[in-house]
């Protein structure tokens, strides 16, 4: 199954691909929050944005589409955390289906990665920056 298909799949998912035009790599977004719950859905919060091809006068990328998006894992049944400062920086994070279970997989440039395997995965988005 794709990204593509598994995103398509989970509530929250299409939003998030059509907020984007792809399927989201999350790459340089900041992990805000991380909440671990064992008897309600947990979170974890992360600003993204799309980098365009312009410049400012800086010649800085202009990055577009700011919005926080809410990673809410159902049912954990696994978790795996090296470091932990946040916020973070995501290097790539992906979604796959395990069996029927979904894992969100990232890795940082600064602060934490980590695995959380799952029943269910949700997302929500808010437009805008923090």
């Amino acid at each position: 199954m794709t990204s593509e298909a598994i995103l398509r799949d989970l509530p929250g998912g299409k939003a998030l691909l059509s907020w984007f035009g792809c399927v989201p790599r999350f790459h340089d977004a900041n992990l805000l929050e991380i909440n671990l719950l064992s008897d309600r859905p947990s979170l974890l919060r992360v600003h993204a944005w799309t980098m365009t091809d312009q410049t400012d006068a800086r010649g800085h990328f202009i990055l577009d589409k700011h919005v926080i998006v809410t990673i809410s894992p159902r049912e954990v049944r696994q978790i795996s955390l090296n470091g932990f400062d946040l916020p973070g920086i995501i290097g790539v994070m992906e979604i796959t289906k395990i069996d029927d279970a979904y894992q969100v997989d990232w890795d940082a440039s600064y602060g934490v990665e980590g695995s959380i395997r799952a029943k269910q995965v949700s997302f929500d988005l808010i437009p805008g920056k923090p």
